[in-house]
């Protein structure tokens, strides 16, 4: 029995060690999986496609507070601090999923709420509270959320911030990712948004905190692969591309880039859409009765430091018998000496298929002249790491889809399976010895068969032959 109960302890110490934060070869990160919050029907008309996939809501799920209330974190990647929107919140103001007032673990940090005169939170309670996840648990510095910007698009969960720096002079500790990093909680201040997908539906992914993702999915992403540059913008993540094309025809030269994976489309510049008009294929196409485009403004807006989306824009679409592949046969290639690499994007990359209609992923305005927004699309066909201390960027221009079993990422439901399987067999084995000895144990001895082993007992048929006779040692 001595060695199934080893066997019990080694399998116990194996659980604990399944349930912590991830550690491969001295690597601390976390990985959260994240959805999309998009509601969308059959029956939705092209006009309403744009105004729904406007923004690229994508959240994680993490439980808040001793009363652990599980609330969704939508992912900011120009925003800085992480924010909790009040259910007791004043009139007039979004009301959230957490209640500070049924917590016991809950701080308030701030006696007065503190007033931004920038970005969408206006007045916020730097706070402090216990977040709960992968088996374990950190407290976490946040914003409770008093009065927004009127116009910016907020939710009733909270915002996890990643943005290179605190513009408008919030808390440092009030970034999930330093505040995680300075509890030794991850081993670097590194955060990847991952798509599981690269198909334009497809809206699950992971967000990887702590570490590079070749580091965790080294079949997935190649070390040699990858291409980095600094950014060169002190407030936001932002870098000058030095020329981008049309198939071989150029039509912008130094234009700004932003990566913005919180909105759903890529705003492209007006000479973009000045060389599409000219061409052939797209002139035919959309002023057929195939082709349609619709001028549409979003009421809300991602407040940063302007009102970036508060824009009219037009966006284009076709019906889905249309071959896309002849409107746009060439590749629109984003060249950068910063990363000294090539990016394109192809047909696959900025037309999506929905309800019967095809649409245009990159959206117009007049607005917009010296930059290119890169939202979704982008971020589907290129993965990224943004690195909060050195600022630095990466990107994963080959991403191995077809692989589903990292191999550095712990896979829990296989160390459940191997727990299970193991206390099933420790049943088992007891059962079995339980069995053995209750069928094979000595039988328990009758009042007659009580003697001393110097003597032995003869059965036989008579009263005499019953007799107990001495042994001949005696």
């Amino acid at each position: 029995m001595k060695k199934y109960f080893s066997f019990f302890i080694e399998l116990y110490l194996f659980t604990t060690l399944a349930n912590s934060i991830e550690d491969d070869k001295d690597k601390k990160y976390l990985i959260f999986p994240f959805k999309r919050n998009l509601t969308s029907s059959k029956s939705m008309t092209p006009e309403q496609f744009f105004i729904t996939e406007f923004y690229n809501q994508i959240y994680i799920n993490m439980y808040v507070g001793s009363n652990k209330q599980n609330i969704p974190f939508y992912l900011y990647l120009q925003q800085y601090p992480t924010v909790l929107q009040s259910s007791n919140a004043k009139k007039g103001e979004v009301k959230g999923i957490y209640n500070e007032l049924k917590s016991n673990t809950y701080k308030k940090l701030s006696k007065e709420a503190i007033e931004f005169e920038e970005g969408d939170l206006v007045k916020g309670i730097l706070s402090e509270e216990t977040f709960y996840f992968n088996s374990t648990s950190s407290n976490i510095k946040f914003y409770l959320s008093v009065e927004n910007y009127a116009k910016s698009h907020i939710t009733e969960g909270g915002k996890l911030g990643f943005r290179c720096f605190n513009v408008y002079n919030e808390s440092l500790e009030s970034n999930f990712v330093i505040k995680l990093k300075n509890l030794g909680r991850i081993s670097s201040y590194d955060i990847a948004i991952l798509y599981d997908s690269n198909k334009s539906e497809d809206d699950n992914g992971k967000l990887l905190v702590g570490a590079l993702p070749h580091e965790v999915y080294n079949q997935k992403y190649n070390k040699s692969d990858i291409k980095s540059a600094s950014c060169k913008f002190n407030d936001q993540w932002e870098i000058a591309f030095q020329k981008i094309a049309l198939g071989n025809e150029i039509f912008d030269r130094g234009k700004d880039i932003l990566f913005y994976p919180e909105f759903g489309f890529i705003v492209g510049t007006p000479n973009f859409f000045d060389l599409l008009n000219i061409s052939a294929n797209w002139y035919e196409i959309f002023n057929s009765s195939k082709c349609h485009s619709y001028e549409f403004q979003i009421k809300d807006m991602e407040a940063i430091d302007k009102p970036r989306f508060l824009y009219w824009y037009t966006g284009y679409y076709c019906q889905k018998d249309i071959n896309v592949d002849n409107i746009i046969n060439e590749s629109l290639t984003f060249t950068s000496t910063d990363f000294e690499y090539e990016f394109k994007l192809n047909n696959k990359d900025i037309w999506m298929e929905k309800n019967g209609y095809k649409y245009f992923l990159i959206l117009k305005t007049l607005n917009i002249e010296n930059a290119w927004i890169l939202g979704r699309p982008f971020f589907k066909r290129f993965h990224m790491n943004f690195n909060l201390d050195s600022k630095n960027m990466i990107v994963y221009p080959n991403v191995n889809f077809d692989n589903k079993a990292p191999d550095n990422e712990i896979n829990y439901t296989s160390v459940y399976i191997l727990i299970i399987s193991g206390l099933i067999l420790i049943i088992g084995v007891l059962a079995f010895f339980l069995i053995r000895n209750y069928i094979y144990a000595p039988r328990k001895k009758r009042a007659n068969e009580l003697v001393d082993d110097d003597f032995e007992y003869k059965g036989g048929n008579t009263q005499e032959e019953n007799k107990i006779i001495p042994g001949e040692g005696d």
